[in-house]
């Protein structure tokens, strides 16, 4: 996103930019509530959180170095729909959103790529949503660790399946035997604390599809 921005000149806020570590289970902005500052993930990966009535949660999209975290405000609403929680640690540069301005000539290429960005969101959850009710379990994991590895550097993600089995609506006891199907396949490999993919390429044969449809695809 920084360097999508950078095309069309000088950032306009070099001296306000910082480059800050990201934890597992941070949050960065509840839902419906304004962010103090915007973030742009370059090795950690950030889920969003939709809360439905009742308090249940459900994972909406993920964001990584392809975009931002805290798009509202670039899009002057200031309060975001959803939770942003840290899913992997990792470096982000960190903005405060009142450095945010979007008003003159100046704010057209931050608006642009904020617009960019959330057309990438709505097809990521409308496939997310379409995922979820037509496909098997198996095919939901490897799209869902192919949308990660997009929005990451390297071939893994720093995730325990029993943390990754909420993010898909099953339980761990479901996912297990599935992801241990698709490591005796050579698809990916489990270990304490990561999944690491060794071939992204063997890993989408067993993909639903949806992957190959999201903007963004890198692996």
């Amino acid at each position: 996103m920084l360097a999508t921005l950078a095309q069309g000149g000088p950032l306009p806020w070099p001296e306000q930019l910082e480059r800050v570590e990201l934890f597992a289970r941070q949050e960065l902005h509840a839902q419906g509530a304004g962010a103090s500052h915007v973030y742009f993930p370059t090795s950690a990966l950030v889920v969003l959180i939709q809360t439905l009535a009742g308090g249940a949660e459900a994972p909406v999209a993920l964001v990584g170095n392809d975009g931002l975290v805290g798009v509202a405000a670039f899009m002057g609403t200031g309060l975001e729909t959803n939770r942003a929680v840290v899913l992997q640690p990792g470096w982000a540069w960190r903005l405060p959103a009142s450095a945010v301005h979007i008003g003159g000539p100046d704010g057209v290429p931050l608006v642009r790529a904020a617009v960019g960005h959330l057309l990438s969101l709505t097809s990521q959850i409308s496939q997310t949503a379409f995922c979820q009710q037509h496909h098997n379990i198996e095919q939901r994991l490897a799209r869902w660790l192919l949308t990660a590895l997009d929005r990451l550097p390297g071939q893994e993600v720093a995730i325990d399946l029993p943390e990754l089995a909420p993010l898909l609506g099953v339980t761990a006891e479901v996912l297990a035997p599935v992801a241990k199907r698709l490591g005796a396949q050579g698809a990916l490999v489990c270990e304490p604390g990561r999944v690491v993919v060794p071939n992204c390429k063997l890993l989408r044969s067993f993909s639903c599809g949806c992957q190959a449809h999201a903007p963004g695809m890198g692996h």
